[in-house]
């Protein structure tokens, strides 16, 4: 099961150079930018002039274009695309060309198989490029070889510590691996954090995943207090503490705030809305999810609307876009689940804790529950026993009845099949936990309909009745196959209910997003 509840905060993304050249998080120069930022701008030009090699040239194009100095910026592309032939990056050519360009397509590619060597072998030649070793940290990372990836990420950030690409991906990674104190620190130490709202807004994101109150919270809450909208360099930062104001219970503060985000969203900020979309009765037009790259906010409206293929389409874009995260994974098993598709649902689960470790376990309950579907049922038994001795057991107790009940309908016990979904109902019932509920009943009534349990009239009525008025499109889309057409036409008006609940307006001149009534 997915926990739909599971906090979302506004961390950074991280990108490889190619894509985040095209972003305004590349090309937004700091409104406040200090002169130590352009002495660096010049001082690389100067060095640039004397040693114009490709790892000078490419340190300058991000370092330009990061300032807003996209002449400097392009001249440094220019000298790059020149030596294609001599570089064995060609993600670094290709992001050099889009520089020269700048065009308006986003795509997501997965990099070379030999994209690692061939970036190795430019570093051979000079170690200076920070660009290129973040690029060849996130590769790596991707391939849960973190501990490689992180010499290349204490190089790039050393090299280049007030560039905001570097910084926000020394982040994100540092918080990949747990370590949110470094994570942290990075942001405080630097001198970014004075102006840039990019590295702003990752502060306070990151301050909430420590449990920590940021302290440019009140003075950023006090300075977009009286915008009437934002610019795009702002959304993520006021999605950021339009979070903080969700978790602190100011619910009308937080949708005010998050629907100035809505003026100008990037796919950080849009998915943000889309996370908080249910709880503040948030809908975002489908005009806004044409934002480039929002691939979650898309996978996570599509699902709302149960429309599950696309879901699930815009959920692999995800983890494409994301290959070292285990959410979009996680997001993954869960919509094949709902679709039946539990050998891709399996594949899934596996590829989400080759990303995120043994030690997870909800991933490992949902590949216990993907393995006992595909009939793959040897060992489920012992796996089920040993997840019930984690140290976290107690706080995901109705998934784990609900697997225990999975497991014994798949080995023909109905009736222990039957008790263990009902007390998998009650525990989530009791814990207060709608969402788990819903998701309990529905996948009771499916199991109860596949092994002919005599009982199964009763068993999907209930489910149907209870699902209609719990918040969990998962269990509708479930239930609406299992039950007759009027029944199914009632389950879906329930759910475009709950979706239409506001609607948006586009204006394409400005590029903004805008409420109506």
């Amino acid at each position: 099961m997915l926990d739909e509840q599971r906090p979302r905060r506004v961390v950074p993304r991280w990108r490889s150079s190619v894509l985040t050249a095209q972003t305004a998080e590349a090309w937004a120069k700091p409104p406040k930018a200090t002169p130590n930022f352009d002495i660096e701008v010049a001082a690389k030009q100067a060095e640039f002039r004397t040693v114009p090699s490709v790892p000078v040239a490419s340190e300058l194009m991000f370092l330009a274009a990061q300032a807003g100095n996209h002449d400097a910026a392009r001249i440094a592309a220019q000298v790059i695309v020149q030596s294609a032939p001599m570089i064995g990056s060609t993600r670094l050519v290709e992001m050099a060309k889009r520089v020269l360009s700048a065009p308006d397509a986003y795509t997501v590619e997965a990099p070379a198989i030999d994209f690692v060597r061939q970036a190795r072998r430019v570093l051979a030649i000079d170690f200076r490029n920070p660009v290129l070793l973040m690029d060849v940290a996130r590769e790596l990372t991707a391939r849960s070889q973190e501990r490689s990836a992180l010499k290349y990420v204490r190089s790039a950030l050393a090299l280049a510590p007030n560039s905001r690409f570097i910084v926000r991906a020394a982040t994100r990674f540092y918080l990949h691996i747990g370590e949110h104190e470094i994570a942290h620190d990075i942001l405080k130490r630097s001198r970014l954090l004075q102006y840039d709202s990019w590295v702003q807004a990752s502060e306070i994101a990151v301050a909430t995943v420590r449990g920590k109150n940021s302290t440019l919270s009140k003075s950023v809450i006090r300075s977009v207090s009286n915008l009437k909208e934002v610019a795009p360099h702002l959304s993520e930062l006021v999605s950021a503490i339009a979070t903080v104001e969700l978790q602190s219970g100011s619910n009308k503060s937080a949708k005010r705030l998050f629907q100035l985000a809505l003026a100008h969203p990037n796919d950080n900020s849009l998915a943000q809305a889309e996370w908080a979309a249910n709880r503040l009765k948030l809908v975002v037009d489908e005009v806004a999810l044409r934002t480039p790259l929002s691939f979650e906010a898309n996978s996570n409206n599509a699902y709302r609307r149960l429309l599950m293929p696309e879901a699930i389409s815009f959920a692999e874009q995800w983890a494409k876009d994301e290959p070292f995260a285990s959410r979009p994974f996680d997001s993954l098993c869960f919509l094949f689940s709902l679709e039946g598709r539990y050998k891709e649902a399996r594949d899934a689960a596996e590829r989400a804790i080759a990303v995120d470790g043994d030690d997870n376990l909800p991933l490992q309950m949902n590949l216990l529950f993907a393995h006992v579907q595909n009939g793959e049922v040897d060992t489920a038994y012992a796996d089920l026993i040993r997840l019930t001795r984690h140290q976290d057991a107690k706080k995901h107790a109705p998934h784990m009845l609900a697997n225990a009940g999975a497991l014994a309908y798949a080995t023909g016990d109905i009736a222990l099949g039957r008790d263990f979904y009902e007390r998998a109902v009650l525990a989530a019932r009791k814990s207060g936990d709608s969402h788990t509920e819903a998701l309990a009943r529905a996948f009771f009534a499916r199991a109860a309909t596949q092994h002919a349990d005599q009982n199964v009239q009763a068993i999907v009525a209930e489910a149907a009745q209870s699902v209609e008025r719990l918040p969990n499109p998962g269990a509708i889309h479930v239930m609406r196959a299992l039950v007759d057409e009027s029944k199914r036409k009632a389950l879906e008006l329930t759910a475009s209910t709950r979706v239409a609940k506001r609607r948006w307006e586009w204006d394409a001149a400005t590029n903004t997003l805008r409420e109506l009534g």
